[in-house]
């Protein structure tokens, strides 16, 4: 459990802080934006879908170094992996040479991903409908994925803990097999017509 101190989440707050030193430009996704938007969810970690610009991919670039990472290279619910990258390891082209970096930090984790799925432009496309909010368990402002973004990118990627979140908030089973979102999904059942209960069913209560 991450060490706490008056509601900041102490290891959170320290990462922030260095991304927000650097003028890294991103967009927090995944759990922590979840948990920004005020919904029970499970993370420590942050996830971040960076602008790809080379200046900004610098910034970051410079961040990570600072914070000692090392790349996860396995991670299950009994084991985990990782290995300590040399220092200076990142640059704005090594950055940009993968979609996806799963790493682990002295202040926690950071996943930077500049493709979440259901997004193939990454920050460009989340952009229109972020909003500056302070990031749960910090006091730090910066770019978050709207909930409807995220929980779309969750219906794209299809894993098991993005099925169980879904579970979790009581969404129907269809929704996530049909990636309807749900605001849509409940206009669609708005327009049908009431089903009338036949005489004899109308004392039964349906699951």
């Amino acid at each position: 459990m991450a060490e706490q101190h008056r509601g900041v989440d102490l290891q959170r707050q320290a990462l922030l802080e260095v991304l927000q030193r650097h003028r890294v430009q991103g967009i927090v996704i995944g759990g922590a934006a979840i948990q920004t938007h005020g919904s029970d969810y499970r993370t420590d970690d942050i996830d971040l879908a960076p602008a790809r610009e080379t200046a900004n991919l610098q910034h970051l670039a410079d961040a990570l170094n600072e914070l000692s990472p090392e790349l996860v290279i396995e991670e299950q619910a009994s084991r985990r992996s990782s290995v300590p990258l040399p220092a200076g390891y990142f640059t704005a082209r090594s950055l940009g040479n993968q979609q996806f970096w799963n790493l682990a930090t002295r202040h926690g984790d950071i996943d930077i991903c500049f493709e979440p799925a259901g997004f193939p432009g990454g920050y460009n496309d989340l952009r229109p409908h972020a909003t500056i909010q302070t990031v749960a368990g910090t006091t730090i402002a910066l770019p978050v994925a709207s909930l409807a973004d995220v929980e779309h990118s969750k219906r794209t990627a299809g894993r098991p803990k993005d099925r169980a979140y879904f579970q979790h908030q009581q969404t129907p089973a269809a929704q996530i097999e049909s990636g309807v979102k749900p605001d849509l999904q409940a206009r669609l059942q708005h327009q049908l017509p009431p089903k009338r209960a036949a005489p004899e069913d109308r004392d039964v209560e349906l699951d």
